[in-house]
């Protein structure tokens, strides 16, 4: 390729593939370096669409036959010279593209921190489905425990009636009094036999089987007064 100070040479398959898109990729780098030196732009996946919209316009415009080259570009010879576009037109280009990378590079942050806040959702309700977990693993473990008080109440409330019951026997007790058949037995027999035994000791001319007292009025030998 020939360079000038103003322009620079390109191969014509180059610049025709450029603008009618034919075996486009093939040509590509050489495509990007016509258009880096056109626009004055660093050419990368931003900046390609606009550079060459813009180019391709200047040109059509300031070559209106280039057109109909489809099919007829090695009647054009075989090197096109391009120059740089004006000023103007390139300043505004580098605004448009600068404006759209700074609107990507926040649209990327936003992304990031959008990213970021899905995690911290997810890893949240990670956390939250955990501790729902446990809360209803507490609330078994304590609905077990409260089952178990209540039949240990249930327990203590048997004991406690049977201790009234109890106390109400001890209170009848304490108030009518209790006698058995035997005992009753037994007082009767000891109230009969002192009867029997002080008629048997008070009985003239009778002596006491045990130790006592008797009456004698013969004046025999029996002891006593």
């Amino acid at each position: 390729m020939a360079e000038s100070v103003d322009r620079k040479v390109f191969p014509m398959g180059t610049f025709a593939a450029y603008l009618t898109g034919e075996d486009k990729d093939a040509n590509m780098a050489g495509i990007k370096e016509m258009l880096a030196y056109m626009t004055q732009l660093e050419i990368d996946g931003t900046s390609l669409p606009f550079a060459e919209a813009v180019a391709k316009a200047w040109i059509y415009e300031q070559n209106p036959e280039l057109i109909h080259i489809a099919g007829k570009a090695d009647q054009f010879g075989q090197h096109v010279s391009v120059p740089v576009l004006p000023a103007e037109l390139t300043s505004q280009v580098a605004a448009i593209v600068s404006q759209l990378k700074d609107t990507q590079a926040k649209n990327k942050a936003q992304a990031t921190k959008i990213s970021e806040l899905e995690k911290k959702l997810a890893d949240t309700q990670a956390e939250l489905k955990t501790a729902k977990a446990k809360v209803t693993t507490y609330e078994a473990q304590l609905g077990e425990g409260e089952k178990k008080f209540q039949v240990s109440e249930g327990k203590v409330d048997g004991y406690i009636g049977k201790v009234d019951t109890l106390l109400a026997k001890i209170e009848e007790v304490i108030k009518h009094g209790v006698v058995t058949s035997a005992a009753g037995g037994a007082a009767a027999a000891g109230d009969a036999a002192a009867p029997a035994a002080a008629a048997a000791v008070d009985s003239p001319g009778s002596v006491s089987s045990d130790f006592g007292f008797g009456t004698d009025d013969s004046g025999g030998d029996s002891f006593g007064f």
